[in-house]
């Protein structure tokens, strides 16, 4: 097989082109706006919004052109480097759209448009109001690029852009330390993620000498397993490369590929960072948290499905299966609005790597798309609520040391805020699962296919395996529970502030602004189960799950864990029963915990509720997410710094005081030098011209042209000699 071959550069064609405008509709936004913003009327909120849905229609376009029915791709050859045995290195760059991408180009695209329409609304009057648009714009340009680029290389430089533009977004409100504190540890925990994603990549370029994806799914479909090596061969500008890789260290590349995600789509140990990243403004919790930066990390998986091994795809299965878990309990004992919502999703993105790990790719992913929508209509509607009590407080002169976002001091909001809740309490079923709803479809999905992949596992007798799919469902009925304690803070029950509940009304007659209403209504539709299914009870009629299947995105290409996949699959196919099953014990877990939740709290008083603190030490370790922050910061973050200040203090006492008096020395010794230059070195080239110049006054004296001073000298000379003789 010849490398440069699979490489050659591929003509563009007017979908690709369309893909391309696309992605940089919003990059375009940001230029203006970050540089002419402030000059536009409305501070160009205008032109961020008109641009994203302009991207947004285009996406559409390309969604109904190649949706089961094409796939287009073009590439050119970006640059190449001379090896040192004489070869080229080839690199190249390319726009790719299948099912995977144009699904996410809606997504990504649609909730960038509804958020920015949010925004218009929620963030009027904000000082950095252009500033903000314009940052939005940098965040979706970003992570279009992951979506749609071809290669490893390029996206990573996008995955970086990614990090950057969350920087930006959750520091927005840079006056405030925590916001600052929260983005720089936002940052500094994706990079640790990020150091196994290069790894990961560099130790595929090394062995298969192309980031190209669709060339490393060529080359590993070519290649063979014998011993448990994976063993290929192939030419490079004419000369033949064997390759030999072990299966450890094939998965060792997939777990580096997976540090990347663990770091993005905040999986154990790495999520510390989702909770603070809440500090930013709510439409950007909404769109980090929906369908963008933590998806990034699923979407990563799917794109580099082909190269993960068994042994890999087990790691990704219990970790996903601990960070469900772990997200679950912490979302527990929560009172910020926002806390709850951000623990949820650290909980169901463990969902989808729990579901890639098990060879679900396809439930994984329609997770992803069902998950996008409910949680981002839950994250906007918890602003609405937000900057209702905002205004309820402001209006009403209440301290300033009432937390808005402390659902303890909300209650019976259903009543004044209808709209908001019943997009909130459809988006909440989503969520927790309920028949009827997206959620319910995908997490269904998701519990079948690891159900399946612990049956075949345990063919070993190793029972171990299904303590993955156990784990799936005890998160279903803590998700119950959690949102339907949540619900219950905020809707029912009486208002707990000392103040009129109708003071959280825009007005008498409006309860939102409408450029904040239309997005929540929208979102709230599309977690119906009827928009994904046309069976909303079985997940096997989904367009959406049938669409993104292996068999439709990886046609032509077999899987480093091709056997487990296949293995999975059909025994997830004979298990037609287990699938109802399954779906009636998710159902009844999720009416479970939340009749659970309503039943503890439905009778304590409202003082009660106003002062509800975690008293029990499991409540305690929920509520303050296991102490692992506490943990880092002592094992880390402290021996880090402590380093730094004995680092510091060494360059300052030692090598600076060193330096410093090295130099003082060498001035000194420069001085000693310069005296002994100048009064020995060039003394005595003065006094040899001095003396030089003297013998030669000397002899030229005599030298006076007259005879008889001649005679007396010759004279003289004769004496000497005489005088010589006769005393030697």
């Amino acid at each position: 097989m010849e490398l440069t071959s699979l490489l050659e550069p591929l003509a563009g064609t007017s979908e690709t082109a369309l893909a391309l405008v696309v992605m940089l509709l919003p990059l375009l936004s940001f230029f203006v706006l970050i540089f002419f913003g402030k000059r536009l009327p409305r501070h160009g909120d205008w032109l961020g919004i008109s641009m994203m849905l302009l991207a947004f229609a285009v996406s559409v376009w390309l969604f109904a052109l190649t949706w089961n029915t094409a796939m287009f791709h073009s590439r050119i050859n970006w640059f190449s480097l001379p090896a040192f045995n004489g070869t080229f290195a080839y690199f190249t760059a390319g726009i790719l759209l299948d099912n995977l991408a144009v699904l996410m180009l809606v997504i990504v695209t649609f909730i960038s448009s509804l958020v920015q329409l949010f925004s218009v609304g929620y963030m009027h009057g904000d000082e950095g109001y252009s500033r903000y648009f314009a940052y939005l714009g940098l965040f979706t340009f970003s992570m279009l690029g992951i979506v749609l680029v071809d290669n490893l290389l390029l996206l990573f430089m996008f995955w970086e852009l990614v990090g950057f533009s969350s920087y930006l977004l959750i520091g927005f409100w840079f006056k405030r330390p925590a916001a600052v504190a929260a983005n720089k540890k936002a940052f500094l925990v994706n990079r640790v993620g990020d150091i196994g994603l290069l790894i990961g990549l560099f130790t595929l370029y090394t062995y298969f000498r192309t980031f190209d994806l669709e060339a490393l799914r060529t080359l590993i479909n070519s290649g063979n397993w014998a011993g448990g090596v994976f063993t290929l061969s192939y030419i490079l500008n004419g000369q033949p490369w064997l390759v030999e890789l072990s299966s450890l260290l094939l998965t060792l590349a997939g777990l580096g590929l997976f540090m990347g995600c663990v770091g993005k789509s905040a999986q154990f140990p790495l999520q510390v960072w989702l909770p603070d990243a809440m500090q930013g403004p709510t439409p950007v919790s909404s769109l980090i948290h929906a369908a963008t930066m933590v998806a990034a990390g699923v979407y990563l998986l799917a794109r580099c499905y082909a190269f993960f091994t068994i042994d890999a795809l087990t790691v990704i299965a219990v970790v996903g299966a601990i960070t469900a878990l772990l997200g679950a309990v912490a979302a527990l004992t929560q009172y910020d609005i926002k806390a709850v919502l951000a623990f949820s999703t650290t909980s169901q993105l463990g969902y989808m790597v729990m579901g890639m790990g098990t060879g679900a790719h396809d439930a994984s992913l329609f997770h992803l798309a069902t998950h996008a929508f409910f949680k981002a209509a839950l994250f906007l509607n918890a602003g609405i609520i937000i900057h209702a009590m905002h205004r309820g407080l402001h209006h009403t002169h209440q301290p300033e040391n009432i937390d808005p976002q402390d659902i303890r001091n909300m209650g019976g909001l259903r009543k004044v805020m209808p709209l908001t809740f019943y997009t909130y309490l459809l988006a909440a079923a989503a969520l927790v699962g309920l028949p009827l709803f997206s959620g319910f479809l995908s997490k269904d999905a998701i519990l079948a296919g690891s159900w399946a992949w612990a049956q075949t596992m345990s063919l070993n007798g190793n029972s171990f395996y299904y303590i993955v799919p156990v784990v799936g469902f005890t998160v279903v009925l803590l998700t119950a529970y959690y949102m339907g304690r949540h619900m219950w803070f905020m809707f029912f029950g009486n208002f707990r502030l000392p103040f009129n509940v109708e003071e959280l009304r825009l007005t008498a007659k409006r309860e939102v602004e409408h450029v904040m209403a239309l997005p929540v209504v929208l979102l709230a539709f599309l977690s119906l189960g009827l928009v994904f299914s046309t069976n909303p009870f079985s997940f096997a009629d989904s367009w959406l799950m049938n669409g993104i299947s292996l068999e439709v995105l990886s046609a032509d290409s077999r899987l480093l864990a091709e056997s487990l996949i296949g293995a999975v699959h059909r025994q997830d196919e004979a298990n037609h029963t287990a699938h109802i099953v399954f779906g009636v014990v998710s159902a009844l877990l999720g009416v479970l915990g939340i009749g659970f939740a309503i039943s503890k709290y439905r009778n304590k008083t409202r003082e009660a509720l106003s002062q509800e603190k975690p008293q029990s030490t499991f409540a305690k370790l929920s509520y303050n997410h296991y102490y692992l922050d506490q943990f880092y910061n002592r094992a880390l973050v402290q021996p880090t710094l402590l380093a730094g200040r004995v680092l510091y203090r060494n360059d300052k006492w030692v090598i600076d005081s060193l330096l410093n008096n090295g130099s003082k020395a060498l001035v000194v010794f420069s001085k000693v030098i310069k005296y002994f230059d100048t009064l020995i070195v060039d003394g005595t080239v003065w006094l040899v011209g001095a003396l030089s110049r003297l013998f030669g006054y000397v002899g030229l004296y005599p030298q006076n042209g007259k005879i008889q001073s001649y005679f007396v000298y010759s004279l003289f000379g004769f004496i000497l000699i005489i005088l010589y003789i006769i005393v030697f």
